[in-house]
């Protein structure tokens, strides 16, 4: 008969070896966050490209007399570069007309309001001024001050993190061979957390990329036919915004609205939250699964929590970096028999074991 683990097979040295390790972590992952972040990043990067660079690796072109094994590596970092830049152009140049037009964005609200708080139904008027002081232009302009801002704390580490990344590839050739000589009984497993990750990784990268990149196209195009300031800077917020589980597509969503709300018409308005919400809810809950089906097996309320705490610990890039960490930690906790059952209760739909 198969027997299950019970809470009391637990051992309490092996609880209080994971408090340890947490404890220790959560301090590290603080303390010493310019450090760790771009390693971090650089591990996920080279987890990413690993399986594009052997496919171009395979190509006669990288097979010839002066072929060297980091041209593919190369070659996709350059591309990336090239894509991050042309990027970064479009949205600083956003930005800056964006900026430009808040005092009259502003005074286009104030406007809104007035005629608001003129209308009378029944004999009550509208009172949104508490609403105003919580929604304004000042305040979208401060969003976007905070969420570029992160983005220029990341830049600041790029270098550190395709030094991270550069090593990364160099170590990647013999450190299999090292971990076999050093731990023979313990390497096919690290092997095997390693693939998992790698697998797991991609297969939730390619597809809330596809998905993301879905519907920052549409909200962009959307948002540029109806001469929404900022345009290509909500579509780029929509995107990254994306990556943060269940919240973050419908946090995107909050200022470009709220800018329609101000300097459209009430038609259009609308027409403009119907395409944006629909946009979301369409890529989200049919083209999502249909790409990944259920292999992301976390529990949402757990990846809730990490990304809360991520968030907290290295704010929006942490949260987007959170469910990747997520998925590694879950393969790592599966490979150990002394806490699976940990991963288990990680899991959306865990596996039981049926008794013989």
């Amino acid at each position: 008969m198969g027997k299950g683990q019970s809470l009391s097979d637990l051992q309490s040295a092996t609880v209080a070896n994971i408090a340890i390790i947490l404890l220790v972590s959560v301090l590290a992952i603080t303390r010493l966050q310019v450090v760790i972040q771009p390693l971090v990043i650089a591990v996920l990067l080279f987890l990413l490209i690993r399986p594009a660079a052997q496919w171009l690796e395979e190509r006669p072109l990288m097979q010839g007399k002066y072929a060297h094994p980091l041209m593919p590596y190369g070659v996709l970092v350059a591309m990336l570069f090239l894509v991050l830049w042309m990027a970064s152009q479009l949205l600083y140049a956003n930005l800056t007309a964006f900026t430009d037009e808040v005092p009259m964005l502003t005074q286009q609200l104030n406007d809104k309001v007035t005629w608001l708080e003129g209308i009378s139904i029944m004999g009550y008027s509208f009172d949104i001024s508490g609403l105003t002081e919580l929604f304004s232009v000042e305040t979208i302009d401060q969003y976007i001050a905070s969420f570029v801002g992160s983005l220029a704390s990341f830049t600041v580490n790029v270098a550190t993190v395709f030094i991270f990344l550069l090593f990364i590839i160099l170590e990647a050739e013999t450190l299999p061979r090292r971990v076999k000589a050093a731990y023979p009984s313990d390497a096919e497993r690290i092997e095997d957390i390693t693939s998992n990750a790698g697998e797991g990784i991609n297969t939730y990268v390619v597809t809330r990329a596809t998905v993301a990149f879905g519907q920052a196209v549409i909200a962009g195009i959307m948002l540029w036919y109806l001469d929404v300031p900022g345009w290509f800077m909500w579509a780029s917020i929509t995107f990254m915004m994306d990556f943060i589980p269940y919240v973050g597509a419908l946090i995107s969503l909050i200022p470009p609205i709220l800018l329609g709300l101000i300097i459209l018409s009430p038609t259009w308005a609308i027409i403009l939250i119907v395409v944006l919400v629909t946009n979301q809810q369409v890529w989200g809950a049919l083209v999502e699964p249909q790409l990944a089906g259920q292999r992301l097996d976390m529990s949402p309320i757990v990846l809730l929590l990490l990304v809360a705490f991520w968030g907290w610990a290295w704010g929006i890039m942490g949260m987007v970096l959170g469910v990747p960490l997520a998925v590694i930690m879950k393969i790592a906790l599966e490979s150990d028999p002394r806490t699976r059952p940990i991963a288990m209760m990680l899991s959306r739909d865990p596996k039981v074991a049926e008794e013989e």
